[in-house]
């Protein structure tokens, strides 16, 4: 049977398993839960806050004496038959006992010998290497689809610290915080619009990964670990061109090596630099922002206090002069055409 199918047959099993698992744990979890030894017969109230009251705990019977200060036992006595009765209703009504576990666990295994015996013979190839040309070593494509899963857990901080998801986003924020707006436009919307912007910018880097790394992969021409070396490549140059060259010295020189020239430094030096990078620029487009919507708090600020009107506050009246200036302007379309045109620049 072929590596696809065995390893489909294989998820099938263990999922199988996981279900038959679970299903026998939480029957088994509600058979031995217990329960409560005690079991009220009757009570009487004797004061505002004092009363009697007769429990059944086990085969006696206990009469308490309860205040809101303590709980006193005042007499015991053997519990009479129908006391034993109602004991024995209660021990009948518990939802699960071992015979239903044991009739459980004899149907899992019938329903497992309903598979062909050829199928669970299958011998599936889900950790296995071949030894390839110059030590590189090809795995078979159930491991890689594990090391693909467990790469997908990095992928937010990949987004984040290795594109232009960082600038875009701190500076969408500032831009609301300079214009009064507390949540407005909603954090969702400018996530949303960060990463289509995103997008935007690395496609140019995609395509490059897709034709260097996927498609030659894809159809057998280079090994797995040559793809990641080409995959990585042009990511690395996009960093590389946003990264002051201030911010990777210090962090080559925090790593105590040296470097002939920055296409040989690793990914662990060139992120962290360019993430300082990338919030360095975002700062500073964020300050020329504020600079106009400064101007026009200042000018608001100082009419109404020539005016007289100094209990109001400005932000009643500069908010929609804000709105309406930042709206003829087009300042969506300039703040996102400047952000994408930012990335096209070589950082100096």
């Amino acid at each position: 049977m072929e590596i696809s199918s065995s390893s489909l047959i294989f998820l099938f099993i263990v999922t199988l398993i996981a279900l038959a698992i679970g299903f026998v744990a939480r029957l088994w979890r509600r058979s031995t839960q217990q329960s409560p030894s005690l079991r009220l017969i009757s009570s009487l109230q004797v004061g505002q806050k004092e009363r009697l009251v007769e429990v059944l705990n086990g085969d006696e019977v206990l009469l308490l004496g309860i205040t809101s200060q303590q709980i006193t036992v005042i007499d015991r006595r053997k519990a009479s038959e129908l006391e034993r009765t109602l004991k024995a209703e209660r021990l009948r009504s518990q939802p699960f006992n071992v015979s239903a576990l044991s009739a459980t666990v004899v149907v899992l295994v019938a329903f497992a010998c309903l598979f062909p015996s050829d199928i669970l013979a299958q011998s599936l190839p889900l950790f296995e290497s071949v030894p390839g040309k110059g030590g590189v070593t090809s795995y078979s494509v159930p491991v890689q689809t594990v090391l693909l899963l467990t790469a997908l857990s990095f992928l937010p901080s990949m987004l984040m610290l290795m594109t232009s998801f960082t600038r875009i986003l701190i500076v969408l924020s500032l831009l609301r915080q300079a214009m009064g707006l507390v949540t407005t436009p909603p954090n969702a919307v400018l996530v949303g619009l960060a990463l289509f912007v995103t997008a935007a910018v690395m496609a140019p880097v995609a395509d490059k990964v897709y034709g260097d790394a996927w498609q030659p992969y894809s159809a057998g021409r280079i090994g797995f670990q040559e793809a990641v070396d080409k995959g990585i490549e042009p990511v690395k140059a996009f960093m590389l061109r946003q990264t002051r060259a201030d911010d990777l010295n210090l962090f080559i020189r925090l790593s105590g090596k040296t470097y002939a020239k920055p296409e040989d430094v690793p990914l662990t030096t060139v992120i962290p630099a360019f993430a300082i990078s990338e919030i360095r620029t975002a700062f500073l487009i964020g300050f020329v922002i504020y600079l106009p919507f400064l101007a026009i708090d200042f000018a608001v600020a100082s009419i109404l206090t020539a005016l007289g009107m100094v209990m109001v506050s400005p932000i009643t009246f500069s908010l929609p002069l804000k709105l309406i200036v930042f709206v003829l302007a087009d300042g969506w379309a300039m703040l996102i055409g400047g952000l994408v045109e930012s990335f096209r620049m070589v950082a100096t």
